[in-house]
């Protein structure tokens, strides 16, 4: 009986009861790395996906937070001298600021598409301007002077990466 390599393979082994293809056998042995490694790549994929929006959570809470932090802090403010216009020497004038400040105010957006972004910047800018000039009628500056600074204590500073690539 001569046989060749290829079917010395393929012929079965009995093993009591059992039969076993050689071939089909060893096949799974050798493939089981890249089973394993095909496994491995899909659990890393799916652990990054979780990782990632998590981070992408914390980070648009911490956004939200800070962005609307600012706009708290102002009307407090417009709030505290509103009710207090009465002791001011130029009552009728921050009466109308306050006026102006509220219109203002009612303009920040609050959703995050571009466009928005970009409107909350320049209603956050008019405002800060708006409250600086009502600081200086009532002669209290020293609440805004350092409102960046306030700001940036109790909301913290966000941790941005400087290259978008190594961002995500």
């Amino acid at each position: 009986m001569n046989h060749t390599l290829a079917d010395s393979k393929r012929r079965k082994l009995k093993d009591g009861q059992q039969e076993f293809d050689l071939d089909e056998n060893l096949d799974s042995l050798l493939n089981l790395e890249e089973q394993y490694y095909k496994e491995g790549y899909r659990e890393g994929q799916e652990e990054s996906t979780k990782a990632q929006y998590l981070e992408g959570k914390e980070y648009g809470f911490q956004t939200g937070f800070q962005r609307f932090l600012v706009i708290g802090y102002i009307r407090g403010l417009v709030d505290f001298w509103e009710n207090q216009v009465e002791t001011y020497d130029a009552s009728k004038s921050i009466k109308t600021h306050i006026t102006q400040i509220r219109a203002i105010m009612e303009k920040v957006p609050l959703s995050n598409k571009d466009a928005d972004v970009g409107e909350y910047e320049k209603v956050v800018n008019k405002a800060r301007n708006k409250v600086r000039i009502i600081a200086s009628l009532c002669k209290e500056q020293k609440k805004v002077s350092n409102i960046d600074q306030i700001i940036k204590e109790v909301g913290g500073e966000m941790q941005v990466s400087g290259d978008a690539d190594e961002m995500w």
